[in-house]
């Protein structure tokens, strides 16, 4: 039976390639011949992403947006800051140092607060990380416009907290103590006036459970405690550059197993970098243990495994031979009477008590 039906659309499509004609305008081609390209991100949506966080510390800003390209890091390390409370600053940020988290995530320990505000709306992180892995120069300039609107609407300046700095066309965010980072919480939709976007309005989170609203937060920026560190703050911006720093020296004082190989004390941040330094550690720890674990099984295979050594003991207490050393020294013990031999005679000549022997009959 012929089939002509299914047939002579897809010869058509041929002789119309081969003739230069037209296609109909109607036709779509498959999916998996167009690039997939993801769609760039308009200034709107970008202003209304990082609203939340456009007015942190340059610092700390740039470590939140590094480590929201590691979303499920971010979770995992908020679940650990929630149940390791009793770490503070720099040390909550080494006794992760283990973990295979990025350092940009570890170094969040050292602020709970921002840690539990992002887990709060894992989508966010998604949605922003994305942004900044895509178009790093856009985010940046959303962070300068969003500061600037602040600044205009009289709710950025300097404080007891912060330094803010008008420097050419940019404004940076330095901590007034460089010892201790005061985390600022606030309101999108207040501290920054009138929202210019309806359609894309800023992204709320509000301060997670267990985090008071310190004064002002109804007003403009409000400030809680200040988060004692000495090197978890390593990052940074070049705004005019539009590059993502590292503090060499700060990042390798807090990373000393992770460290950055450079001649300068800057070094420009890189995602794929991280990654491999990590994955380099990684693999490092494995060899490690893996060495560490064939010298156990070394150990067990020529018996020095703990059963063992008890058994040797108790044969040593009820013999007095001492049956440590290699086996040469083991025989010159036995044919000198052992090394506890005047022992193991004085002991034999006491008199064994006298037991009492039941029979039955």
């Amino acid at each position: 039976m012929k089939r002509y039906g299914p047939y002579r659309p897809r010869a058509w499509l041929v002789c119309a390639a081969l003739a230069g004609m037209p296609l109909a305008a109607g036709f779509v081609a498959p999916t998996d011949a167009v690039a997939q390209t993801p769609a760039k991100v308009s200034n709107q949506q970008l202003d209304s992403l990082t609203a939340p966080i456009a007015l942190y510390p340059d610092a700390l800003l740039a470590q939140v947006l590094m480590a929201a390209t590691f979303p499920q890091d971010v979770t995992a390390a908020a679940a650990w800051s929630k149940a390791n409370s009793q770490y503070k600053g720099d040390d909550a940020v080494k006794a992760v140092a283990s973990e295979p988290w990025d350092p940009s995530v570890q170094s969040l320990v050292a602020f709970p607060q921002v840690l539990a505000t992002m887990a709060s709306k894992p989508d966010w992180v998604t949605q922003i990380g994305n942004a900044f892995l895509a178009q790093p120069d856009d985010v940046m300039d959303s962070v300068q416009r969003l500061r600037k609107q602040a600044q205009s609407a009289g709710n950025l300046k300097t404080s007891e907290q912060q330094k803010v700095i008008v420097e050419q066309s940019t404004i940076q965010i330095v901590p007034a103590n460089p010892q201790v980072v005061y985390v600022p919480t606030y309101n999108p939709t207040v501290v920054y006036g009138t929202w210019p976007y309806p359609a894309y309005p800023p992204v709320y989170v509000p301060p997670p459970p267990g985090y008071a609203i310190a004064t002002g937060f109804m007003t403009g920026l409000a400030f809680g405690a200040g988060v004692a560190v000495a090197n978890s703050l390593w990052g940074g911006f070049n705004w005019n550059n539009h590059d993502v720093n590292i503090n060499v020296n700060r990042y390798n004082n807090i990373n000393v197993n992770n460290r950055i190989t450079s001649n300068t004390s800057t070094a420009n941040w890189n995602r794929n970098e991280s990654i491999n330094r990590n994955n380099a550690n990684f693999n490092r720890n494995n060899a490690n243990l893996n060495s560490s674990n064939l010298a156990a099984q070394r150990d067990q295979f020529r018996g020095r495994d703990a059963s063992r050594a008890q058994a040797q003991q108790t044969l040593q207490n009820r013999t007095g031979e001492n049956l440590s050393g290699n086996a040469s020294q083991r025989v010159q013990n036995i044919h000198q009477g052992g090394a506890n031999a005047g022992n193991v005679r004085n002991s034999a000549q006491k008199p064994e008590p006298r037991q009492c022997i039941a029979r039955f009959g």
